[in-house]
């Protein structure tokens, strides 16, 4: 087994909720605003703590993820990692030279050009100035900022910094690199060449934790996850499995959040009671094989009458990405719905979706009025099965043929063709009359 280069051994960091003030600036302003009236109410005592006792060990050349809701922890536990911050409990510890990607423009001076910067922020990490000057045209190339090396980077956009930044911290071929969700202000492209370098650094050697809020993404990067929840953490193991951890979890902290609190709707004239997934049998089940028949079944419960009800259900992936909609009024199928209870079913001879998590989402219209009366984002996970033969988004039914040339047949058009290419060169060399 490959040697350990971080250690995260019983961490706990601890933060002072209210007015801090560690600067003569800060504290001149604390007290204008508490003679003015604007001082605040909050105890300096009141803390907070954003990890609590997190331990864990990453290999030389694994890629470890970091996910979590908002508020987790993750980016906390990267700045102990890169030596912002110091823990109040434990021990942490990184072997090697480290790079770190943790907010757009740090290490960056805005009055310096994007040359000066790359000197400076080199520096910073640990390089000399011979090995800058030598990496210093595959770091532009790589940003793409060539026409902006020498503009002040206060001129930068937020996506300009994050590509000057990463391939900085890329080109130092440093043992261990941190990166934070810094990379999503980057265009698709560049977020591409930026997973490739990253594997290519992997690949290298090079130790990778990355945090970030881009579940495929993760995916197609890491080797092991982690997920952070409240400081803590709620699960280590198979990105794939830490992914369905993390979302099932975000869906049921939602789905206990009442429906008036997801969408305005229009007077609460429709409660979805149930949605249940079946399969051809009418059993209810809670993963659907994806090349085999099932039935969604929504159950709705009216307040009034409406005459032309229309029903629509979205499967979404990961927190936002819809693969699949499903529409009535698209189909002409408007119901005539009276007050009370109603049953809507969706046939699939087949659900040809990748297997992971997704997510039900579930809106009714009035058509003749045109207005939304009920929404239901991401209240309802759905867990697709596709025999781990899909690794996009859809599996589609196929099949393979694979058929040889007979050995006969080619050496026979291989005969042939020396055949025809000694005969043309004996008519050229045939004196001209």
């Amino acid at each position: 087994m490959s040697e350990s280069v971080i250690s995260f051994d019983g961490v706990s960091k601890r933060f002072r909720l209210g007015a801090t003030h560690d600067s003569l600036r800060d504290l001149a302003g604390a007290v204008l605003g508490s003679i003015f009236g604007r001082g605040t109410k909050k105890s300096c005592d009141e803390t907070f703590w954003a990890l609590r006792d997190v331990g864990f060990d990453v290999r030389r050349g694994e890629v470890l993820g970091i996910i979590g809701p908002n508020g987790a922890g993750k980016s906390t536990a990267l700045k102990l990692l890169a030596g912002i911050l110091r823990p109040d409990r434990g021990c942490v510890r990184v072997t090697g030279r480290l790079a770190a990607l943790i907010e757009v423009g740090a290490g960056f001076h805005g009055d310096l050009s994007g040359r000066e910067n790359i000197f400076l922020n080199g520096t910073i990490l640990g390089m000399s100035r011979r090995e800058i000057s030598s990496k210093l045209d595959a770091i532009v190339e790589f940003a793409g900022l060539e026409k902006f090396l020498d503009m002040p980077v206060k001129r930068y956009s937020s996506g300009m910094y994050a590509r000057l930044g990463f391939s900085i911290a890329a080109h130092v071929e440093p043992d261990v690199l941190l990166i934070d969700e810094v990379l999503s202000v980057g265009d698709a492209v560049f977020r591409l060449r930026c997973i490739e370098r990253m594997q290519e650094l992997v690949r290298n050697g090079t130790t990778l934790v990355f945090v970030t809020h881009d579940l495929d993404q993760m995916q197609k990067v890491c080797t092991r996850t982690i997920v952070l929840d409240e400081g803590k953490i709620a699960f280590e193991g198979a990105p794939v499995d830490a992914v369905d951890r993390y979302l099932s979890a975000v869906s049921g902290a939602t789905a206990h959040r009442p429906t008036d609190d997801l969408v305005a709707c229009d007077q609460k004239l429709v409660t979805l009671t149930d949605l249940s997934v079946c399969d051809a049998s009418g059993k209810r089940i809670s993963t659907v094989d994806a090349g085999k028949p099932s039935m969604i079944e929504a159950t709705l419960e009216l307040k009034c009458r409406i005459e032309r009800l229309v029903v629509e259900v979205n499967v979404r992936r990961a927190l936002g990405e819809s693969v699949v909609s499903l529409n009535s009024g698209r189909s002409d199928r408007f119901y005539s719905a009276a007050p009370g209870r109603h049953r809507i079913g969706i046939h699939l001879p087949s659900l040809p979706l990748a297997g992971g998590q997704y997510f039900c989402n579930v809106r009714v219209w009035d058509a003749n009025r045109g207005t939304t009366v009920l929404d239901t984002p991401y209240r309802y996970p759905l867990v697709v099965n596709d025999g781990g033969h899909a690794t996009g988004m859809f599996c589609l039914a196929h099949e393979w043929s694979f058929c040889s040339e007979p050995q006969d047949k080619l050496a026979i058009e291989t005969v042939i063709e020396v055949s025809q290419t000694t005969a043309g060169e004996a008519h050229e060399s045939l004196p001209v009359r």
